[in-house]
């Protein structure tokens, strides 16, 4: 009898330990993805977007996997951050891949909102920076439609139909980004939250990123001039989640 209640006191430990080392490390996982979460949403609120992002990747990598939604926000916090930072290439990236992801439909209407409405505003910016950075047509062009695009979803699935919104607002905006000659874009300021992308070489980035030199068809010269087909204008699909 004594045998098996020293058997019993030396087994009563297992369970804990196979917790510990199975979901007992995901909980403790997640519980550091939210202390890292809110330093991230603190660092954030006081303009610091290097601690920020850096707090937000690292809570991204503890739920890489298991927990989509999480994932979902960290990687749009990741987005806004890499924003701020000046990394618009990888901003446009993470952007695009958010809303392509199959879980994005399933999310509040309040976060595909917001991701789609921040996703618009870095194409903007983009295609501005890129104008007048003197990119080809089709390479500005191409980020100038997809925010249309993201604007005209907004304003088709969120906005009241008869009342003007914010969402109207940037679509004409969009829209009239295409529309402006050269000259006329350089005689307006660029809005400070465009700044951030401003001096990096966006443009050359983009074109080495997709390989467009020039060599390939559909890719017009350098500077202003008629668009041509092609260069990825079918990257975003009205009703796909893109």
């Amino acid at each position: 009898m004594k045998r098996y209640i020293a058997l019993f006191w030396l087994l009563l430990p297992l369970p804990v330990i196979v917790l510990h080392f199975s979901r007992g490390q995901e909980w403790l996982d997640l519980d550091h993805a939210r202390v890292l979460v809110r330093e991230g949403e603190d660092a954030e609120k006081a303009g610091d977007w290097e601690v920020a992002d850096e707090s937000f990747r690292e809570a991204a990598r503890l739920v890489a996997t298991g927990k989509p939604e999480l994932k979902l926000r960290l990687d749009l916090a990741r987005i806004r951050t890499g924003f701020r930072k000046g990394e618009a290439v990888e901003a446009i990236d993470l952007s695009d891949s958010l809303l392509n992801d199959p879980s994005f439909s399933a999310m509040p209407e309040s976060f595909r909102e917001e991701a789609r409405e921040l996703s618009g505003r870095i194409h903007y910016y983009a295609a501005w920076v890129m104008r007048l950075e003197g990119a080809q047509r089709d390479l500005w062009m191409e980020e100038a439609e997809l925010a249309r695009q993201n604007y005209r979803l907004l304003v088709e699935d969120f906005d009241d139909p008869g009342e003007p919104t914010l969402h109207q607002k940037d679509l004409e905006s969009a829209v009239q980004l295409q529309r402006l000659s050269l000259t006329e874009l350089m005689a307006r300021p660029l809005p400070k939250e465009g700044q951030c992308m401003a001096n990096q070489g966006l443009s050359e980035q983009m074109a080495r990123r997709r390989g467009q030199r020039g060599k390939k068809p559909g890719v017009g010269p350098m500077g202003e001039g008629p668009p041509n087909k092609g260069a990825g204008m079918d990257r975003f699909k009205p009703g796909s989640g893109s």
